[in-house]
């Protein structure tokens, strides 16, 4: 039976060992207080509504997630007026760090850096389950500190957000500490996710196909062999 483990703050967090995760992370500041008080009213009205006798209470909140995410994504596709990704050198840094742990805390299948947001698709290992103490927690305790992928979250975005930092001259919170995670629970839903990656370029208006954004592993994938899929190969097969 597949172990769902659940974490929250303000956003529910799945990590399933053995899964590929799909995770969406912003740059602070790029949601308005306006925009955050329309998802909470939306996410409120949604998890209202009645839901169908064949939907259980936990797809019903998986649904509601995924209509947040709709509306969150499209907003920072529209609205980049924070937009520290967009300087060469942030995104290079990212970029590397990305594949800096692959190998090491997970097997890296794809990704997109954006101007204001980057999405990400890996599969993270699983060397230490956390323990049912652990799970346990009192309230108010970290509880996103209990699962290897947040352990990849807090590595990948300390060490990004602090050089970045120190290459735009600026201080303060570099990346929003709340991210989006979904993990991936067929191969139909893994496709929609890849394609998703690839043509966020596309759909934002900054590229005319995936592959001309060079920030991505549409691009990388293409450099490599010329598929423009946008898996990355784990092998030199």
């Amino acid at each position: 039976m597949t172990r769902e483990i659940i974490t929250r703050r303000n956003l529910p967090h799945w990590y399933v060992p053995g899964a590929l995760h799909f995770v969406t992370f912003r740059l602070a500041g790029t949601l308005p207080a306006g925009v955050i008080d329309d998802l909470q009213r939306r996410k409120a009205e949604w998890l209202r509504q009645k839901r169908s006798a064949a939907t259980c209470e936990a797809a019903h909140r998986r649904q509601v997630h995924k209509r947040l995410f709709a509306v969150y994504d499209e907003y920072l596709d529209h609205h980049q007026e924070v937009d520290h990704l967009a300087e060469p050198r942030v995104a290079a840094l990212v970029r590397r760090s990305l594949y800096h742990l692959h190998g090491e805390k997970y097997g890296l299948s794809a990704y997109c850096i954006l101007p204001n947001h980057v999405h990400v698709l890996f599969l993270p290992y699983s060397l230490h389950l956390p323990t049912e103490a652990a799970l346990k927690r009192e309230p108010g305790e970290c509880a996103d500190a209990v699962s290897p992928l947040s352990g990849i979250m807090h590595s990948l975005k300390g060490y990004t957000g602090h050089e970045a930092n120190k290459i735009l001259r600026r201080k303060g919170s570099f990346w929003q500490h709340e991210s989006y995670d979904h993990w991936v629970r067929d191969e139909d839903e893994l496709e929609r996710i890849v394609e998703y990656i690839n043509t966020n370029p596309v759909k934002a208006d900054l590229a005319r196909a995936p592959q001309d954004w060079v920030w991505s592993s549409a691009h990388d994938r293409f450099l490599t062999d010329g598929d423009p899929c946008g898996w990355l190969r784990w092998d030199d097969s």
